[in-house]
């Protein structure tokens, strides 16, 4: 885990964490969100989140015509989407070929706000256990192809 804060703006000082998965394992987001709602942050705080942005490897698939990223390792999921129509064309591609070792980056749906209003949030659209993937906005996609 690193942390880097920027310099005070305000009342606030805006930082970013970064948390990076040993090798061949990955971070699951169920574990951080339940993690945070053991911390103050589930209760009467103003802290909030801009966004958490992550890289995930797997393998991509169409499961009724929507691609899915099923997670290298793990038996996480993300739907996957794209804000920009040629990166969506790519993905749609990919995912009819059933691309293995994929590599995308994108925004977690659902995180941005203040943190107790994201975690009930995200309770509510996804659950807890982990089963419902999670919608994932991918801002870069890269497979075998275009390595």
């Amino acid at each position: 885990m690193e942390l880097s804060c920027e310099s005070d703006q305000g009342k606030y000082r805006p930082g970013k964490i970064t948390f990076r998965a040993k090798e061949g394992r990955s971070i699951n987001l169920g574990k951080i969100q339940e993690a945070i709602m053991a911390t103050r942050l589930s209760g009467n705080t103003n802290m909030r989140v801009d966004y958490l942005e992550i890289a995930v490897r797997g393998n991509l698939i169409l499961r009724d015509q929507e691609p899915l990223l099923q997670v290298s390792g793990s038996e996480q999921e993300f739907e996957l989407a794209a804000d920009d129509r040629d990166l969506e064309k790519r993905l749609l591609e990919a995912a009819g070929r059933s691309e293995e070792a994929v590599t995308v980056v994108g925004r977690v749906d659902g995180w941005n706000g203040r943190f107790p209003v994201v975690l009930k949030t995200l309770a509510k659209r996804y659950g807890t256990d982990g089963k419902k993937p999670i919608l994932l906005v991918i801002t870069s996609l890269e497979t075998a192809e275009n390595k």
